[in-house]
């Protein structure tokens, strides 16, 4: 009684919170006006469900807020001020740089990579299936989009390092979830149990990145030579010069831009496929539809880029997976001036918690949101069509960059396995969701595999 106590008047809600995240999330997103009151520590926050306030945030007034808020700090200690935890003109600067690597024809380059690495994990899969054995996906899933993400976008075969990285990254979300949800923190030099884990996962995941930057270092004068659209991202930061000042990146900015391109480009994307099995094994019948869709659109060949508009029902699959299971399950922004939020004042300071979630679960917004549907999604009779009810990727000037990146990979991978491959649980009795850093499934996805004839 005297701990709970003390955890209320020194955390305010955030006991509560974490000791059941998404139940108590989708609890308050159900506030009549969207905007429930709360306090997160000494902080006032709201947890702001309703669109048109989303909006507000998000877009109309977003240069009202920062991320300077305690779970962005938390999560500073991996990916420092990267493009994903930066604000302001650090912001800005960044995404100007990064930004043409990934739209346009740019996109299309990347393309081979995934076809590659899903052919080589399909390999790897018919070799199990042919000895009867069952695959760990969300460990296949994760070396997977580690290394199309390292290879497409810092011009390397980091695939030996996948392994590692699979060891390692699980320890670092578990230390940095622990730090977001408890009461008090103690600085990470202390020498606890916990912090010892969690800086020597830091300490491996710093150096696989180190070496990255260290290898495009070398190679620079070779880079600079080549055209600008052939340029990596992590190359293009390097030879990249400010328009003000003329400097280049520090060594110091470049790691924390390596970081937070490979763990966002491969983290969000492994949990959204751990999650697709999921949704497929309990879907069998979605699983035939789709796979007759892959080979009417390609004669039962591997799907390519080209492929994919002709694969509509794919595409409202995996939307429908991130609306129930988006990996950035909450986002939140601190108020830097005086904003308001619909009626209500927001001061310098005050908290602004996203639930996409739970706002994704508002039966005021979406119809039965519980229920499986893919047809939720189909191209211009969208169930939903307001953008800030869907907020699997964010929204507004800071909307996720990597969207189509992972979008086309996800396909991609998704495509090429389900043209070869019927699935199912070995066990799967329990997988629930497990809200970290990144909604992660609650114990690994081991699929039994058929081969399709």
């Amino acid at each position: 009684m005297i701990k709970q106590m003390l955890g209320r008047l020194f955390g305010g809600d955030l006991p509560e919170l974490a000791r059941d995240p998404l139940g108590n999330f989708l609890r308050y997103s159900r506030h009549p006006d969207g905007m429930a009151r709360v306090r997160i520590g000494p902080r006032r926050a709201f947890i702001v469900s309703d669109p048109a306030k989303i909006r507000q945030v998000m877009l109309e007034n977003f240069e009202h807020y920062d991320k300077d808020t305690p779970a962005f700090r938390d999560v500073r200690l991996v990916l420092g001020w990267g493009l994903l935890t930066s604000s302001g003109p650090l912001w800005k600067r960044q995404r100007r740089l990064a930004q043409p690597v990934f739209h346009g024809a740019n996109l299309k380059t990347f393309a081979p990579i995934f076809d590659r690495l899903a052919g080589q994990c399909s390999d790897n899969w018919e070799a199990a299936c042919l000895t009867g054995q069952s695959v760990d996906a969300t460990e296949d899933m994760v070396k997977l989009t580690f290394s199309a993400a390292a290879e497409a976008l810092f011009g390397e075969d980091f695939s030996a390092q996948a392994d590692e990285m699979n060891r390692v990254f699980p320890l670092v979300l578990k230390g940095v979830a622990g730090r977001t949800s408890a009461t008090f923190t103690l600085p990470l030099w202390v020498p606890t149990a916990k912090n010892r884990e969690l800086r020597q996962a830091l300490t491996s995941l710093k150096s696989i990145v180190t070496t990255m930057v260290q290898k495009r270092r070398d190679n620079l004068p070779q880079i600079a030579a080549q055209p600008p659209e052939h340029l990596d991202l992590l190359s293009t930061f390097m030879l990249a010069k400010d328009g003000e000042t003329g400097e280049v990146m520090s060594d110091e900015q470049l790691y924390d831009e390596a970081m937070t391109i490979l763990i966002a480009g491969h983290e969000t994307t492994a949990n959204a496929l751990a999650w697709a099995w999921v949704l497929l094994h309990r879907h069998p019948e979605e699983q035939e539809r789709l796979r007759a869709e892959v080979f009417e659109a390609t004669g039962g060949r591997p799907p390519g880029i080209d492929d994919l508009p002709r694969l509509p029902r794919l595409r409202m699959f995996l939307l429908e997976t991130l609306r129930l299971y988006p990996p950035v399950w909450m986002f939140d922004r601190r108020a830097i001036v005086p904003t308001s939020l619909g009626e209500t004042k927001v001061h310098p300071g005050n908290l602004v918690i996203m639930c996409p979630y739970a706002v994704h679960r508002l039966s005021s917004l979406w119809r039965d949101p519980e229920v499986f549907r893919p047809e939720r999604f189909e191209i211009g009779n969208e169930e939903q069509k307001n953008k800030f009810a869907f907020l699997p990727f964010g929204a507004g000037p800071r909307i996720c960059m990597g969207m189509g990146f992972a979008m086309i990979e996800s396909q991609i991978i998704l495509g090429t396995l389900l043209a070869k491959f019927r699935v199912r649980l070995a066990d799967g009795d329990g997988i629930e969701p497990r809200p970290q850093v990144t909604l992660r499934t609650s114990k690994a996805v081991i699929l039994q595999l058929e081969k399709i004839a």
